[in-house]
């Protein structure tokens, strides 16, 4: 069978405006009944930012979440919007830049133990710098560019830990011939 689960019952047990939480009751491929709980959000965006001379933009956080900080590309969800538009969005909220060229590189799934979402990844090039964004409101405290060849290398030593950047890295990488 294609689909093995089969959802028996669902129950809504917390919702805010980004994301619900629902506990379904359901017949798992063995035939047992048992309770998967499923974290619904909209699917979210990731933009590799790259200059003319292949570096990236990345941004620096404190991850409340996590504790620690983190070197990450843009990204975040779609709110709902066409995934294109919201990477614009994010792009512009996270480094002030908008770009003349755009490139979707892939989806992937993001979590797909716990949440439904899928991140879609876009090259962004032909980069302008406005001075327009929501750092401040973002918790950014630090941007800079960095070759893509040293970012592979922040990947490789754990200074880049973010999953999503460094899937969306690879992607990137792997379109433009850097790894095999």
């Amino acid at each position: 069978s294609t689909k093995p689960w089969e959802q028996i019952e669902t129950c809504t047990v917390y919702a805010n405006k980004h994301w619900s939480v629902r506990a379904d009751k359901v017949r798992r491929p063995d035939g047992s009944i048992s309770e998967y709980d499923v974290i619904d959000s909209p699917d979210a965006v990731n933009v590799v930012a790259m200059t003319k001379t292949q570096e990236v933009y990345v941004i620096g956080q404190f991850r409340y979440t996590t504790g620690v900080f983190s070197w990450e590309i843009p990204g975040g969800s779609t709110d709902g919007e066409e995934p294109l538009q919201a990477a614009k969005r994010e792009l512009q909220e996270e480094t002030g830049l908008q770009a003349d060229q755009w490139k979707f590189l892939g989806k992937y799934q993001t979590a797909n133990g716990s949440l439904n979402e899928h991140t879609h990844i876009y090259l962004a090039t032909g980069l302008t710098q406005t001075s327009k964004n929501e750092q401040a409101e973002e918790g950014i405290t630090q941007m800079k560019t960095v070759a893509l060849n040293e970012i592979l290398k922040m990947i490789r030593n754990g200074e880049i830990t973010h999953a999503q950047t460094i899937v969306s890295i690879t992607k990137a990488a792997l379109e433009l011939g850097l790894i095999a």
